[in-house]
């Protein structure tokens, strides 16, 4: 399939000049387009040129793509307001999109680490936003860090049998071992200060830990959920143990996502051309078959 790729510039709330990259099929296979939304103050090409590759491949399965720079990044004008408030950014982005593509009604927003936590910080509030495929979302936390560490890095290296030969040959450090070690459980299960949840009141702004408003913004999400986890990946260990320990997020994640995906044995940027082709096409697929 023939596809078209073109570069133009719209504006955000503050008037900034923004940079987008529209690959357009020359036929579609529907009414839905991509777009594809960077995860932190990072360019437009992403880790590896993966949201290049995912564009593309998207576009030759007839679903138009677009690419953009946030404020302040790549080729854009502005500051980078950073990942908790690009929403205003990614609303600017969808318009430009409806507009270069008139063809599409509605918007598939495609998020990695923080790009996925700044969906649901208020990017997929968008009333053209149908679909949100939320890829290795980001909820880091000191606690949070300390359990994932605990659970998922101290266990596996005491079943490790290179371990205790260095235990057993003196070779280990164990002072220094088990400090890093009780450090991390001191972080993870010492209780936590709490803050008050505002987000009920429209006079205050919400100042809960983002996490907890990324879980808010999923559960008043309606449309459809696409969650991509890598399996060789930190922070995809960190999401899990949050979804799979507090109530809240459980019942959302139950309700809201309609598909799951495990990739096994893949990276957080999903590096090399097997997984990043994965990961593409699985997403076109599940757009593709989720109207």
């Amino acid at each position: 399939m023939t596809i078209k790729e073109t570069t133009f510039t719209f504006s955000n709330p503050q008037d900034h000049q923004m940079i987008g990259i529209l690959h357009h099929p020359d036929t579609l296979s529907g009414t839905v387009g991509l777009l594809v939304v960077v995860g932190g103050p990072q360019y437009r090409i992403g880790a590896h040129r993966q949201y290049v590759h995912m564009a593309r491949h998207a576009a030759r399965e007839g679903i138009p793509a677009m690419r953009f720079d946030y404020s302040g990044v790549g080729d854009s004008q502005g500051t980078y307001p950073g990942f908790e408030q690009v929403a205003p950014d990614i609303h600017s982005a969808i318009d430009a999109f409806l507009h270069q593509c008139p063809q599409i009604k509605t918007v598939a927003l495609w998020g990695l680490c923080e790009g996925a936590s700044a969906l649901l910080l208020g990017g997929a509030a968008h009333p053209a936003v149908s679909h949100i495929v939320l890829a290795n979302p980001w909820v880091r936390s000191d606690s949070g860090l300390a359990k994932a560490y605990v659970k998922h890095y101290y266990w596996d290296r005491l079943k490790s049998p290179d371990l205790w030969r260095k235990v057993f040959s003196g070779g280990l450090n164990l002072k220094a071992a088990f400090s890093g070690l009780w450090d991390n459980v001191q972080k993870a299960f010492l209780p936590q200060k709490n803050i008050d949840d505002n987000s009920s009141s429209s006079k205050q702004p919400d100042t809960r830990p983002f996490p907890d408003r990324m879980q808010t913004g999923l559960a008043a999400f309606s449309g459809k959920s696409l969650l991509i986890q890598s399996g060789n990946d930190l922070t995809a260990r960190e999401f899990d143990d949050l979804i799979n320990s507090d109530t809240q997020w459980k019942e959302t994640i139950a309700l809201k996502i309609n598909q799951r995906i495990d990739i096994a044995d893949t990276d957080h940027t999903f590096s090399c051309e097997k997984w990043r082709a994965e990961v593409a096409k699985s997403t076109a697929n599940w757009l593709k078959s989720s109207p």
